[in-house]
């Protein structure tokens, strides 16, 4: 995360289903903070489990709303199969002059 400068990295499979998401948030309030050998700790033991997803079809202001009433950064674009075709940010809204709070 530290090396390609991102925030949160989506966990998929082999097939591309979303299965959750792990922050730096994450790795922080679940790894670090609970004092536990970081070094055994495993993706699936700290990543955020089923994260609030939107679809192609939703519109901006859908995906806004879900950002600011759920206080979220970012949102996953899943297909009907949940597989992952994108994120969309805060920073992706601000582009186009959205401001989430």
């Amino acid at each position: 995360m530290i090396e390609y400068d991102v925030e949160c990295l989506p966990v998929i499979d082999l097939g591309g289903v979303l299965h959750g998401l792990i922050t730096f948030r994450d790795i922080v309030t679940k790894a670090i903070l609970s004092q536990v050998n970081i070094q055994q700790l495993k993706v699936e033991d700290i990543m955020t489990r089923s994260p609030i997803t939107c679809s192609p079809t939703s519109t901006i202001l859908e995906v806004a709303k879900i950002m600011k009433n759920k206080h979220l950064r970012r949102v996953p674009v899943v297909d009907s199969t949940n597989r992952l075709l994108g994120l969309i940010t805060g920073f992706d809204l601000a582009l186009l002059g959205w401001e989430v709070k």
